[in-house]
């Protein structure tokens, strides 16, 4: 039986990094495995906004590195470009000076190009129709926008099978052979893989798949739906987030633009992405409503479609990263709530790590780790908000 330096479970936009970022560092003796296609579970819904605006300054360290390598995708993988730059902006009240301040001069100091800007002042400069009713500040990003999901996974993927990875599309984990502290191998419905590193990117589905391990880890299942709607006549050409109204929204190529919520719904969901067969009547209300207090030209604007996806979801809106407490050859990139494309070129690097290295050389993931839930250690943001890291 063939004997792999690291076999990969999953192959969302997570998974499809850590094979690219495995092979940057020298391993090809990898085998991934996706029950279904590359990027065709969470990351086919994803909204794949690409912003800075992190609270966490390992989080913000990891967003600043994968937006360089966003905007230098087609450089770096020999796939075309998958980013669009747009800037995004992000919007507050008085209660929220103080963090985006923060944040702000953060970012300043590792040389971003970002502003801060009175309400009055962003509208006359940026877009004359805003509403800025409730608003103190804005801090605009203005190199940041967005990706196109799925073919960004098929670039990565790409990389790694002409570099000789082995890829099984359509199979699905069913068990382990495990040992006291070690796993062996992977079996699944197709055949038993021996490999000395097991690295789970499972996203929403990790507490099944670890479940034939008598693992329960601590994350939720929250859903996200997402309404696209008409662009009004003088479009709204950037990326906003909105602290005042929980939204967020992007442009969708050029005639249409895409509008998510900053609150999940809980629901104990199975996790099988999907899209309305037409926009839902309180969805149209919930996201166009709070959109259009912000944009009023969204008032007269019409719905076109809905999606809707799901985050795997920690307590403290964190994700966990490293070794597994009992499985000491078992690493979990998982638990991403929200962050796992923006984030994913950095969770690459810091799987590939982990294997080379047993740790993390480029980023500080010690407070990341999966013993943070039993020392009681909370992270959440510092935004009531906790998607936004």
């Amino acid at each position: 039986m063939r004997r792999y330096s690291v076999i990969v479970i999953g192959l969302g936009s997570t998974g499809s990094s850590i094979l690219y970022n495995l092979v940057k560092m020298g391993y090809t003796d990898v085998l991934a495995i996706e029950s279904r296609c590359p990027g065709c579970g969470q990351t086919s819904r994803s909204s794949a906004l690409i912003r800075l605006h992190y609270t966490n300054p390992v989080l913000r360290d990891m967003a600043i590195y994968s937006w360089s390598f966003w905007r230098r995708y087609g450089l770096e993988t020999g796939y075309y470009d998958v980013f669009h730059e747009t800037g995004v902006g992000f919007g507050g009240g008085d209660i929220h000076i103080d963090v985006m301040e923060e944040i702000y001069q953060a970012l300043k100091r590792r040389g971003v190009d970002v502003e801060m800007y009175q309400p009055s002042s962003f509208r006359n400069e940026y877009y004359k129709d805003l509403d800025i009713d409730g608003l103190s500040i804005v801090v605009w990003e203005s190199g940041s926008g967005y990706c196109d999901a799925y073919d960004s996974v098929q670039g990565f993927v790409r990389y790694a099978l002409e570099s000789g990875v082995d890829i099984r599309v359509g199979e699905e984990v069913i068990d382990f052979i495990v040992g006291d502290d070690t796993i062996y191998k992977v079996v699944t419905n197709k055949g038993v893989y021996d490999g000395e590193y097991i690295i789970n990117a499972s996203g929403v589905w990790t507490n099944k798949l670890l479940s034939r391990l008598n693992i329960k880890l601590p994350i939720e299942i929250a859903r996200e739906d997402v309404l696209y709607v008409k662009q009004p006549r003088d479009g709204i050409g950037f990326g906003w987030g909105d602290f005042i109204y929980g939204f967020y929204g992007r442009p969708d190529g050029g005639s249409r633009y895409l509008i998510g919520g900053l609150e999940p719904i809980y629901n104990g969901f199975d996790p099988e992405p999907g899209e309305y067969r037409y926009p839902p009547i309180e969805l149209v209300k919930n996201r166009l409503g709070n959109a259009s207090k912000r944009f009023p030209k969204l008032n007269y604007v019409e719905p076109i479609s809905a999606i809707y996806g799901y985050y795997d979801v920690t307590p403290d809106y964190q994700p966990i990263l490293g070794f597994d407490i009992k499985y000491r050859n078992l690493i979990h990139i998982v638990g991403l709530s929200g962050h796992g494309f923006k984030l994913a070129p950095a969770y690459g690097v810091v799987a590939a790590e982990l294997v080379k290295y047993g740790v993390s050389r480029s980023f500080d993931i010690i407070g990341l780790g999966l013993d943070r839930f039993l020392k009681g250690i909370d992270q959440h943001s510092k935004y009531k908000y906790g998607i936004i890291g």
